[in-house]
Parts: C-alpha cells; sequence; structure tokens
C-alpha cells in the first residue's frame, strides 16, 4: 500500500489512542497487580500490530548472549510463515557505528537498500517488503525491539506522526515491562524460598536416602514442569554415574525416561561438564557441543538442567531434569531452585554424617550382589562366583572349600539358583551336626526295625532329593561307613537303607562343602581317597575374609541394611572411622564374624549412624586381660530367648567364629549350638 498522504486521519488517530488505551490498560498495576509477562507482551504485541494496519507485528528480546529472537508476533494473515522462536545470528555488540538501535528505523523498501545479507535473507523468509523497528528501552538500555511488517511486495511510507505515536507507546511499554518483570522476579524469590522450605521438611522427615531421594525428585519436577528428571551418584572409582532415583511427570510415559548409568570413561563430555562444579543450562542443541552431546547422545530432550551436588569441594552426583518439548528459555528462579535443591540434599548428606563413599557402598551393593545374600566386588570372590554360576546348569558334582564363616553355602544356593533343577527338591543336611549313629540313618533312610527307635520305614535325604539337590555341609565330619555309602551313590545312583537290602536308585546332584582342608585329611586317613576324588570333580575354593578385604564396607553396609529393617530403627550409615577400622581386621571368623558385629552394632546404636563406639573391643583395638570379665547389656524387658540369642551370638563373636570353642565357653553341646544358630538363620 503506497502511502498518498503526509498525516494521519482523524479517524485513524482515534483508532490508535484507542488502542493505546487498551494497552495502558493491561499494565496499570492498580488494576492488574499480577501481570502475566508473556501475556501481556503477546496482546501488547496483538494490539501493536491491528493498530498500525500492518501484516505482521513481532517483539523481539535481547539474548543473554546478545543475540535478538523473535518470543512473539502478530499476523494478520494465516498465509504469513511463523516467525516466532526465530533467532536472528546478529552480533549486536559488532553493529557498525552508523546503526543506533535506540532510536527507531523506518525503510521504506526493502529491496531498494543494500542491507546485511542475512538481514535481506531474513525478510525475504519473513517476506518483508517495508519495516518499521522501534526499540523498548529502560535507562538508555535496549530492552526489546518491535518490528512492524508490510509483506509480499507491498510498500509502505511510514509518517514521522504514526513514527513517534509508536514511540510513545513502546515507552508506556517498557515501563509496564519493567515493573512486571520487577514483580515476577519478587514472586519468584517468595516461590523459591517457598518450594525450599517444602523440600527442606521433606528432606528432614524421610529417614532413608531412596525415600528422601524419591520425594525430592519427584516435588522437583512438579516445581520446575520437567518431564522427567533423577538423581545421579558417582561410584567410588568416579567412573560411572548411577541413576538409581528418577521420576516422571504425571501423564508422562515412563518409557520416555531416558536416564541409565553412564559411563564416564566412554563419555568423556560428561565428565568434562562433572568436573567443571557448575549447573548446565542447556536450552538448544545449537548452544555447544556439549549442549548438543547431552540432548541428543545422552537425554533425546529438547532442554536439561543439570545440576551438581557438591559435598566439601567434591562432586558426590548430579540432579537432572529434561524437557522433551520446546519451551521457553529458564528463567532465573527455576535455575535458583534447581541449585537450592541440590544444597539441601548436600546439607543433608553432611549434617547426617553420611559420607559420599557409604551412600556409593549402598548404592554399588545393586551392581554387586550375584544373589539375595552374596555380596562381593573383589577379584577372589568374583571368580568364585564366575565358577559357580559356569557349573550351575550342569549334572557335575561340586566341592566347595574354604575356612567357616566364608559363604560356602550361599555358593551352593547360587549354584542351585542357576541350574535347571531349580524348581526340584533343594535338601541340605549338615553332617557334622548329627551324631555319627544317626547321620547314615538321616541320608540313606531306615527300614522299620532297623535298631531300636525304628518304629516304621523313613525314607532319608537322597530319596528326599531324588530329581533335584543335595547339599553335604562339613562333609569331613561323615563317618568312614557313610563315606563308603555316598561314594557308591555317586558312582551309581544307587544305595541301600539302614537295615534294608533293596537297591534304590536315584537321580540327586551333590554340592558337598567343607571348612577342612580334605586334602590334607586324606593325607591323614581322616577321608577316603576315592570319594575324594570323586567328590573334588569341580572344586571351587573361598578366600578367606582377611585376603579380600576391598568387600568388608560392602558387607558392612549390606548387614546393616539387613538388620536396620529387622531391628526396626532408623539407621542411615557407618561412619569413615567405624569403616576403616572394619577393614584393618583380620576377621578370623570371616563373613559370619562380621555380620555378627554388625547385628550387635545395630542393637546397641545410639546414633543415626554406626560409629566407632559401637563396635566390640576386639575391632577397636582395646587390650583386655586374658582373664578380664567380659559383659553383655541386656535391655530389660527382653524375652528370654533374645537374650540366649545375644548370649550366643556374642559369644560366638568373642570365639572369633569358632563354634568348637563357643560350645565349651556357654557350657552346651556343640549339636545344640548348632541348632541354635540354625534357628536364628545363621548361614552354614
Amino acid at each position: 500500500m503506497a502511502a498518498s498522504q503526509d498525516s494521519l486521519s482523524l479517524d485513524r488517530k482515534i483508532r490508535m489512542y484507542e488502542a493505546r488505551e487498551r494497552i495502558l490498560h493491561r499494565i496499570n498495576p492498580e488494576i492488574n497487580k499480577a501481570i502475566d509477562l508473556d501475556k501481556f507482551l503477546q496482546g501488547t504485541v496483538n494490539e501493536l500490530g491491528k493498530m498500525m494496519a500492518v501484516d505482521r507485528c513481532d517483539m523481539m528480546i535481547i539474548t543473554p548472549e546478545g543475540k535478538l529472537r523473535i518470543r512473539h508476533e502478530y499476523r494478520a494473515s494465516d498465509d504469513l510463515p511463523s516467525s516466532k522462536d526465530i533467532q536472528i545470528p546478529f552480533d549486536l555488540s559488532k553493529l557498525p557505528p552508523n546503526v543506533n538501535l535506540t532510536q527507531p528505523i523506518a525503510v521504506d523498501d526493502i529491496g531498494a537498500l543494500n542491507i546485511h545479507p542475512v538481514l535481506k535473507l531474513l525478510a525475504s523468509t519473513m517476506r518483508t517488503s517495508s519495516l518499521l523497528v522501534v526499540p523498548i528501552t529502560m535507562k538508555g538500555e535496549l530492552s526489546a525491539i518491535v518490528g512492524f511488517h508490510i509483506c509480499n511486495g507491498k510498500t509502505r511510507h511510514w509518517l514521522p506522526e504514526e513514527i513517534d505515536f509508536v514511540q510513545s507507546v513502546t515507552q508506556q511499554i517498557g515501563v509496564g515491562y519493567e515493573y512486571t518483570r520487577i514483580y515476577n522476579e519478587k514472586e519468584s524469590e517468595v516461590r523459591v524460598t517457598r518450594a525450599l522450605l517444602e523440600i527442606a521438611t521433606g528432606i528432614n522427615t524421610k529417614t532413608e536416602f531412596s525415600e528422601m531421594a524419591a520425594f525430592v525428585i519427584g516435588r522437583s519436577i512438579d516445581l520446575l514442569n520437567a518431564d522427567y528428571g533423577g538423581l545421579g551418584i558417582l561410584d567410588g572409582s568416579e567412573r560411572q554415574l548411577h541413576f538409581d532415583t528418577v521420576g516422571a511427570a504425571v501423564g508422562f510415559d515412563p518409557r520416555k525416561v531416558n536416564l541409565h548409568t553412564i559411563s564416564l570413561v566412554d563419555n568423556p563430555m560428561v565428565r568434562e561438564s562433572l568436573s567443571a562444579r557448575q549447573t548446565l543450562k542447556l536450552e538448544t542443541v545449537d548452544q555447544s557441543e556439549i549442549a548438543e552431546y547431552f540432548l541428543n547422545e545422552v537425554f533425546s530432550g529438547k532442554l536439561a538442567l543439570i545440576v551438581p551436588i557438591l559435598i566439601k569441594e567434591k562432586v558426590f552426583g548430579t540432579l537432572i531434569f529434561v524437557w522433551t518439548e520446546p519451551r521457553d528459555p529458564f528463567q532465573s528462579y527455576e535455575v535458583e531452585l534447581a541449585n537450592g535443591i541440590a544444597n539441601q540434599i548436600a546439607i543433608a548428606l553432611e549434617r547426617d554424617k553420611l559420607t559420599a563413599e557409604v551412600l556409593r557402598l549402598s548404592r554399588e551393593l545393586q551392581g554387586v550382589r550375584a544373589s539375595q545374600n552374596l555380596v562381593g566386588s573383589s577379584e577372589k570372590i568374583k571368580r568364585s562366583i564366575q565358577m559357580a554360576q559356569h557349573v550351575a546348569d550342569t549334572y557335575t558334582t561340586v566341592l566347595i572349600q574354604g575356612e567357616s564363616g566364608t559363604g560356602k553355602e550361599l555358593i551352593a544356593n547360587l549354584i542351585q539358583e542357576n541350574s535347571s533343577r531349580r524348581d526340584k527338591a533343594y535338601v541340605k543336611i549338615n553332617c557334622g551336626a548329627l551324631p555319627e549313629t544317626l547321620l547314615e540313618s538321616e541320608l540313606f533312610g531306615h527300614e522299620k526295625g532297623a535298631f531300636t527307635d525304628a518304629r516304621s520305614r523313613r525314607i532319608g535325604k537322597f530319596e528326599e532329593a531324588d530329581g533335584g539337590t543335595l547339599f553335604l555341609d562339613e562333609i569331613a565330619e561323615m563317618s568312614l561307613g557313610a563315606q563308603v555309602k555316598l561314594l557308591r551313590v555317586l558312582q551309581n545312583g544307587e544305595f541301600s537303607r539302614v537295615g534294608g537290602n533293596e537297591q534304590i536308585k536315584v537321580d540327586v546332584r551333590v554340592i558337598a562343602a567343607s571348612n577342612v582342608n580334605l586334602e590334607e585329611a586324606v593325607e591323614q586317613n581322616k577321608f577316603r581317597r576315592d570319594l575324594f576324588y570323586r567328590l573334588n570333580v569341580y572344586p571351587i575354593w573361598l578366600s578367606p575374609l582377611r585376603e579380600r578385604k576391598e568387600d568388608v564396607p560392602l558387607l558392612a553396609v549390606h548387614f546393616l541394611e539387613r538388620y536396620k529393617k529387622k531391628s526396626g530403627k532408623t539407621l542411615t550409615g557407618i561412619s569413615p572411622k567405624a569403616i576403616a577400622l572394619l577393614k584393618n581386621f583380620d576377621w578370623p571368623g570371616n563373613v559370619r564374624e562380621l555380620e555378627n558385629v554388625i547385628e550387635r552394632a545395630v542393637i546397641i546404636a545410639r546414633e543415626r549412624i554406626i560409629t566407632v563406639e559401637d563396635l566390640p573391643d576386639t575391632i577397636r583395638g582395646a587390650e583386655h586381660e586374658p582373664d578380664a570379665p567380659r559383659t553383655i547389656e541386656v535391655e530389660l524387658g527382653s524375652t528370654m530367648d533374645t537374650i540366649e540369642k545375644q548370649v550366643i551370638l556374642e559369644t560366638l563373636g568373642l570365639a572369633k567364629g569358632d563354634k568348637t570353642r563357643t560350645a565349651q565357653i556357654l557350657g552346651i553341646g556343640r549339636k545344640t549350638l548348632y541348632r541354635k544358630l540354625q534357628q536364628y538363620g545363621q548361614p552354614e
């Protein structure tokens, strides 16, 4: 539309003043105290576009990087392409001296001018043929730019009167914009403070770290309107970032959550970002190489916040929040809130003396359990577990040897759990817990009248285990007579009951265990050589705990989790000094002794964590006279069964796992001790 007049008509002036009144009404603080900034600016752009009778009106904001981005737009017709969210690749700091964006710029015919190639391309893309640019300034600083476009080859002469009028309106908009910005900042401060107070209260009322982490992630996702998020913990070697706590917004498809264990070795950019110890605002893939890598390769998201959790200036882990759809750039209050949440977690961990090492141990337990109770990360235990898994799904007889308390029964259980016989009978018998006269009957059964008390026929453990597995613990305690029968079963799968002649054929897989070196027992004529060779088809040796001390912290945390649940106590960890003492001890009673120590510590602990004071004197290195009296604290009101259990377990610990010595101290038979320990669920 070519202009044919140099002044505005009266009707046009009236319409422009009415539009200005509508805009001013939007920013009157007495009328609307809580202005939605986005709605205010979009409404303003709509009014300005209609007021100026243009094809397109847009508002460009200044990004933190000093670039221009179209934030709001008005289009008179949907036939025009949208320009919203377009970022103009033009560095405002490098404008030529003759270009002053703090003053209006009017271009009647863009095609007739020699303008910057980038702007020319942008104008062509937006179909702009005539343009008026009016700045919004505050205190002499450029805050935004309003553009008025005539499109599709038409031109327009921009009248000085309408330019002055638009400039006066934009000055009013600048005042409203500044007022709204300040109001929103103050409102955001209050919102952040309330949110952090709510999260701090939640953290203080949660006794378990996993419970606390799940609460924090869930509430944070709500407050930040993120699609999903998670808390990652660095492992002890700082080679992997594990996400055990992950949450998603209500209604968000959990299958789209893309947070998993990240190897820092294979992902050096992740390591680099964590090492910087700074919050990362990833808003577009074009932002940086790191942003492109995280958003495309790691999260598959459009935006993300990565906030480090720092404990004593060291990175413990990170909070990550992901948005899968485009949105506006992060506001300062959102970043402030995310940083505040990370700080709250760090403060809680330091307050409870839960060091990164202890929590990492809890996390690493999930990666080193071969079964429910078999825990370890040392090469020796890994080798034993690997051997057990290799032989599990075969028919081969297995011989497990190791000191008392090393976990031989647990290895036997692992073999059974991973075998094709897992759903068949699994029968266990402790050969050392039965008198010699009864062991043979227990294994092979007896006929009626075979001996004085044999009032009826009874099947033995081999018949019970037919088709399944028989675990023979402490096989070195078996009599030579019983060894002959066992050898026959292993060779032919046949035996006869005590007092009978009938040959019974069974299909039983045998797993045997001994805390005695059977090879030495053979040399001492205490164990049959032929039976030893028959059993020793696939030997597995379990190293004593003193030879794999790196497993001690993991085992300690494992037993802590078990016994705090049984006791109902709220314990959150083990102090670093206590962990160090546990690692330094030689553990003659092996894993069983460590378990007893932790169970005792859970019972007597008075703080939220196990400390050095909760450990026995033998662990703390206290000196005692050989005959000095030892005492046990018993809580009034305890049942006799509870007191008996405490006395037996304490004495077993004093005897360093030696059951014969324990029975002597308590004045009870060894078989009675075995029976009691079995009742308490003690392994082996």
